[in-house]
Order: structure tokens, then C-alpha cells, then sequence
């Protein structure tokens, strides 16, 4: 399982690669779950990974809470051409025709699905029929626990599943703490995404290069003993 670390500004974005994070995600986090930065703030942390920490790890972006599907897709075109690798964008229940623009926009676009509005079980296979590279679960209310408190094992296990049958690439996320770990190596998504955790208080505090180093090494030595 791969680590994906969330980000807010240059700083935590070299400290987060210099901990050899997997993949590095660009949001505000005061603004929500998927709060977008300004189009400014994503080309700084670009130029600046590209420059400061060179290498194969790719970026993802999100674009925050949008009106209709017309905003959602200018603002993923936007967020796109400030040089991230995917574009990560909430889908509720029932937006269908919004999945079809998104997998037809031009954009590596990953759909976020969200846990606390429940797994629309037709709405994630038409997610997995079309050209998205991953599919994502999250939550939308951190106050309300972490994506176990709001998902059960099993749809978290049904919807792992369902994605990775479809050939993409699976992420768990939503106020996960180290001692999850042991339950998402079980589940086995590709990936999985931290703010929580990494941040010496809230998650809208800073990011803590010590807390991130301690997760991977974490993460290594749950791998390594799963494995055994």
C-alpha cells in the first residue's frame, strides 16, 4: 500500500517528499474535505518539487466545492494546467452525467466518492467502466470520526474490491490515525491518504515532518509484518 500525504503550501510539500511520501495531494484543508488551493499556490508547489525533490512522484490537486457541472469542469481544467498529475473531484450520489463529462474532459481526473452520503453501488461500476486512472473514498464531516466510524468493514472491503476488478487504481482516506494501518493493509487499497495524522494538532494545523517520517516507517513495518 502506497501513502498519499496532503499538503497546503511549498513547505509541507518538500517536507512531505523529503519523508518519501508516495503520492503528494494539494488542498486546503480549512475550506473541507476536498477545499481547493488558489491556481498560484498549485504552480509554486509544482516548480517547486520539480526543482527542490526531482523524481517519478505524482501530484494530485482538488477544486473544492463547486455549483454545477459547467464550474466543475472549468475548475478542473484550471487545476490541470498548473501541472498536476490528477485531478481529484467529489461525486455524490446519482451524478451520472457528471462522471461522463468528467471521463470525456481531457483531464486525468480521479473521482472522489464520498462515505458519509453512503457507496451508490451503480454510481462506483459507472466509475469503473470509464477512463479514470483511480477512484477514490473519503468523508466529508472529519468531526464525525474516520472513514471506519462511518463506513463498515464490509463496504469498505466491497468497494476496495469492486475498484480494483474494475483495473484502477483504489484510495481510502477520511481522518485516518496510525493505528489504522493494520486494518487498511488488510483491505488493501493501492493507496491510502493522510492530513489528520501528519499535523501536530487539528488537521488544519501544520504539517509535522517527524509525525510523516514516523507513518511511512509505521506503514513499512505493518507492511513488512503482514507480509511475513
Amino acid at each position: 500500500m502506497r501513502l498519499l500525504v496532503s499538503v497546503r503550501n511549498v513547505d509541507e510539500a518538500l517536507a512531505a517528499a523529503a519523508a518519501g511520501v508516495d503520492f503528494i495531494d494539494l488542498k486546503e484543508p480549512s475550506a473541507g474535505a476536498l477545499g481547493a488551493l488558489p491556481s498560484a499556490t498549485l504552480e509554486a508547489i509544482v516548480a517547486a518539487l520539480k526543482q527542490h525533490a526531482p523524481g517519478r512522484r505524482p501530484i494530485s490537486a482538488t477544486i473544492g466545492d463547486c455549483a454545477g457541472m459547467a464550474e466543475v469542469l472549468e475548475r478542473v481544467a484550471e487545476t490541470a494546467a498548473c501541472g498536476v498529475d490528477y485531478v481529484k473531484v467529489g461525486i455524490a450520489p446519482g451524478q451520472h452525467a457528471l462522471l461522463d463529462a468528467l471521463a470525456m474532459c481531457g483531464h486525468a481526473v480521479v473521482p472522489v466518492f464520498v462515505a458519509d452520503h453512503g457507496i451508490d453501488g451503480a454510481l462506483l461500476a459507472r466509475a469503473g467502466a470509464l477512463a479514470f486512472p483511480a477512484l477514490m473514498l473519503d468523508t466529508e464531516d472529519k468531526a464525525r470520526g474516520s472513514l471506519f466510524d462511518i463506513a463498515s468493514e464490509v463496504q469498505l472491503q466491497r468497494f476496495v474490491t469492486q475498484v480494483r476488478r474494475s483495473g484502477k487504481l483504489c484510495g481510502l482516506a477520511g481522518a485516518l490515525r496510525f493505528e489504522h494501518l493494520p486494518r487498511l493493509l488488510a483491505l488493501a487499497p493501492d493507496f491510502a491518504g493522510f492530513r489528520s495524522a501528519v499535523c501536530g494538532g487539528a488537521r488544519t494545523a501544520a504539517l509535522d515532518p517527524q509525525r510523516v517520517r514516523a507513518l511511512r516507517e509505521q506503514l513499512q513495518c505493518e507492511d513488512a509484518a503482514q507480509a511475513a
